[in-house]
C-alpha cells in the first residue's frame, strides 16, 4: 500500500519536474532572441531626436527697369526640407544702412514698405513636410531716387541690392 502510495506522490513531483525543466529551456532560446534586438546602453541618460536639417538658399537674383522709372529686383528662394519633421517657414527682413529706405517689398502678394530701417516681417509663408522642396520669389521694388543713390556708393558700377539688407528665413518644427 505504501509504493502506491509513493508512486502517486511522484505523479506530481514528476510533472512539476518536466515543467522546471520545459521551462529552463524556453527561457534559455527566448533569451537569445531578445539579446539581439536590445543594446547596452552606457551613458545613462539619452534619447534618439530625429534629423533637422531645413535649408534656404538665394538661386537666382534679376534686375528688371520699369518704363515708369521704377526698378524692381527679384529674388528666387529655394527652400528644402530634407528633415525628418514638418517646419514652419517665417521671413524676417532687416537692414545694416538706410539705402533701401522707402524701398517696398513683395513676397506672396503681401507688399511692406521699408519706413527708415524698421524690421519687415512676412511672418509664417509656408509648411514644409518631410522631403518637400518649393521656390518662392521676394521682390524688392526701388524708385530711382534710391537707384541714383546705390549707384552713387557704388561709383556707377553694377551694385547689388544684397549688400544693403539681410534676409532671415527660420525654420520651426512643426508638432
Amino acid at each position: 500500500m505504501r509504493s502506491e502510495y509513493n508512486s502517486k506522490l511522484n505523479i506530481p513531483l514528476q510533472l512539476a519536474a518536466v515543467l522546471l525543466c520545459l521551462t529552463l529551456i524556453s527561457v534559455y532560446f527566448v533569451s537569445g532572441l531578445f539579446a539581439r534586438y536590445t543594446t547596452e546602453n552606457t551613458t545613462g541618460n539619452s534619447a534618439a531626436v530625429a534629423k533637422f536639417a531645413p535649408a534656404a538658399s538665394f538661386v537666382e537674383d534679376t534686375w528688371v527697369f520699369d518704363s515708369d522709372n521704377s526698378y524692381y529686383f527679384e529674388y528666387q528662394i529655394q527652400l528644402t526640407n530634407p528633415s525628418e519633421v514638418d517646419v514652419d517657414c517665417s521671413l524676417e527682413i532687416s537692414f545694416p544702412d538706410d539705402m533701401l529706405n522707402d524701398a517696398e517689398f513683395t513676397f506672396r502678394g503681401n507688399t511692406i514698405k521699408n519706413n527708415n530701417g524698421s524690421t519687415l516681417q512676412f511672418g509664417s509663408f509656408a509648411n514644409l513636410s518631410s522631403g518637400d522642396t518649393t521656390g518662392e520669389t521676394l521682390r524688392i521694388t526701388i524708385n530711382e531716387d534710391i537707384y541714383n543713390r546705390i549707384m552713387a556708393t557704388h561709383d556707377g558700377q553694377n551694385a547689388s541690392l544684397t549688400a544693403h539688407f539681410e534676409a532671415e528665413i527660420s525654420f520651426t518644427q512643426i508638432d
